[in-house]
């Protein structure tokens, strides 16, 4: 995929700009769904989502298999992203009522426990009237009941684990499954069982597209994910008055989430500390567009936007993270040269403010530590994983 050239500056951003806002509405690149099924066309079922990391991918990789002339459908879950997101791009789904067991109490996991075998029958009864030909697992506890139920039809499942670190239910299933695409090359190793390979984790084109960073003025993007970050909105608004009090403070657009939004746009007043807050970035790639560094979580879909994007970062983990996938995600984004990582116990006022300090003191080497940290970037990996899915089915997988 083309990249914008480094160096044009101002108009550079501009024309990224425009052509995000032309492009902006996804299905109008996305066939009718009334014409997805017919005579002799494979049906792919995704499973999965819940939170954006899970869903995403999978709709990335759903657009791909559409391309290649598949049929889509999807089972997610009532209380996920998907339930919305989903229906938006004209994707049939049937949503179950499944949810998470991870780091609940006794009563909590019985309940999700309890859940899963009418989930699973529902599942079946789904994956029979759709014909379907495989199964996509992308992952959270929405996954279960479709891959469980394929695996009881014996149709293939084929897992996509985002993280560096697999997680739960990816591991889980690994017995009935038939082949893993990997969104880091560390996870590889978790399957010893199963070929798996690194595709990458697949994100939308506009961040492959963003142009070089400017290096002044300086700009700062801060994100916690759609729905922000309490630690990040706690503690950058300090970090950013030190900083100021050390004559050096940047631009800061920072996104704090519906939830915090307006209280976080307080703590930067009450600081008298210049800083433009949103509750959404309903256009990431163009906010990154406009940042030398972003400070941000270690999701896998932000790590995978940030390389796409040649972004530098400083990270913060989520320590409450299952199993401690995002410093391990964080860490192999930092080995790459493009990153550094403060854990959450170590990222006091005065350590985030000396890290700030430290690498904006020096933003061209800021955009060579995001050129660095692109040899993460996967362009084709929305595709790779469609090819995956298909060459199971026996469908081949070749794009047009």
């Amino acid at each position: 995929m083309p990249q914008a050239p480094a160096g044009e500056g101002a108009a550079a951003a501009a024309a990224f700009r425009r052509r995000l806002r032309r492009d902006a509405d996804p299905r109008r690149r996305r066939p009718p769904a009334q014409h997805r099924q017919g005579g002799g066309v494979t049906e792919i079922v995704i499973a999965g989502g819940g939170t954006g990391g899970h869903l995403f991918p999978g709709l990335a990789v759903a657009a791909e298999l559409e391309r290649a002339g598949a049929g889509v459908s999807w089972l997610g879950a009532q209380r996920g992203m998907e339930a919305v997101r989903v229906p938006q791009a004209g994707i049939p789904i049937r949503l179950l009522a499944v949810s998470g067991a991870v780091a609940r109490s006794r009563g909590e996991q019985a309940a999700a426990a309890l859940q899963l075998l009418p989930a699973i029958v529902r599942a079946l009864a789904f994956l029979a009237r759709r014909r379907a030909a495989a199964v996509l697992a992308v992952g959270g506890y929405a996954s279960l009941p479709g891959a469980l139920a394929a695996g009881a039809l014996g149709l293939p499942v084929v897992l996509q684990e985002q993280n560096a670190r697999p997680g739960v239910a990816n591991r889980f299933l690994a017995p009935w499954s038939v082949a893993v695409a990997c969104g880091f090359a560390e996870a590889v190793a978790a399957f010893p069982s199963l070929p798996a390979s690194w595709t990458g984790n697949p994100v939308r084109p506009e961040f492959f597209s963003v142009p070089a960073p400017r290096t002044a003025p300086v700009s700062v993007l801060v994100t916690g994910g759609s729905q922000g970050s309490a630690f990040l909105n706690a503690a950058l608004p300090d970090a950013f008055a030190e900083l100021a009090r050390r004559g050096s403070l940047p631009r800061v657009v920072h996104q704090a989430g519906p939830r915090w939004a307006a209280e976080v746009r307080e703590r930067y007043a009450v600081r008298g500390t210049p800083a433009e807050v949103v509750a959404f970035l309903e256009r990431p790639a163009e906010a990154m567009a406009e940042a030398v560094l972003v400070i941000a979580r270690a999701g896998a879909l932000t790590i995978a936007e940030l390389a796409a994007a040649r972004r530098a970062a400083l990270l913060v983990p989520f320590a409450a993270a299952a199993h401690g996938h995002q410093l391990a995600n964080a860490r192999a984004f930092a080995a790459t040269g493009g990153a550094d990582v403060l854990q959450e116990h170590e990222a006091t006022t005065s350590r985030i403010a000396a890290a700030l300090a430290a690498m904006l003191a020096a933003p061209e080497a800021l955009v060579e530590r995001g050129v660095a940290a692109g040899r993460l970037a996967r362009p084709d990996a929305a595709a790779a994983v469609a090819r995956l899915v298909l060459e199971r089915t026996g469908s081949g997988g070749a794009h047009s």
